[in-house]
């Protein structure tokens, strides 16, 4: 049984084949502008920053703890956001060493942890984790060939959902894409 905040969202066939047809000319020109894709996501990522920061500074003052905390972290990552947003040429080289950083953490947490607990499928953790290594140590050696394949990788997932928008447009009445996250 599906619960109405799970179900995906219904859409008119018309709907899906103009966001279908979107997300594939998107995916093509990430291919074809990889440079443009990339500033494009550092934009991106600049917005959600900032409107993340507010979210936070809004929240701290509806909690009793940690609100000054709160606040503090909330201002960073709008500044943040704001300096990606404004400025994203210009930051491109602190995104790939914060990913960087990011992926090699997480992977020696999701690495270590999967060899100290032995969860179920602690064998994928590990390797995953070890994927993970793999790719900040590549992200911080050639940083550049790092910000093509994430280019790519958004081409790719663009070209994917289109199709999958497209093919459940034409599946029929009542039709439900698949939601991208």
């Amino acid at each position: 049984m599906t619960s109405e905040l799970t179900r995906p969202l219904s859409m008119p066939k018309w709907a899906l084949i103009v966001f279908g047809l979107l997300s594939i000319v998107a995916g093509i020109l990430a291919f074809a502008w990889p440079g443009v894709t990339i500033l494009v996501l550092v934009m991106l990522l600049g917005i959600d920053l900032l409107v993340y920061g507010v979210v936070v500074i809004l929240g701290a003052f509806s909690t009793g703890q940690g609100r000054v905390l709160a606040v503090i972290f909330g201002v960073l990552a709008f500044i943040a956001g704001t300096s990606l947003f404004l400025a994203p040429l210009r930051n491109l080289s602190a995104v790939v060493i914060v990913l960087s950083v990011f992926w090699v953490v997480g992977g020696l947490v999701l690495a270590i942890g999967s060899l100290i607990d032995r969860p179920p499928m602690w064998g994928f953790d590990l390797f995953s984790g070890l994927l993970s290594i793999a790719a900040g140590v590549v992200a911080i050696a050639w940083p550049g060939i790092t910000l093509l394949a994430v280019a790519i990788v958004a081409g790719v997932w663009m070209i994917m959902i289109g199709a999958m928008q497209l093919i459940a447009a034409f599946r029929g009445p009542g039709a439900t894409p698949a939601m991208a996250v």
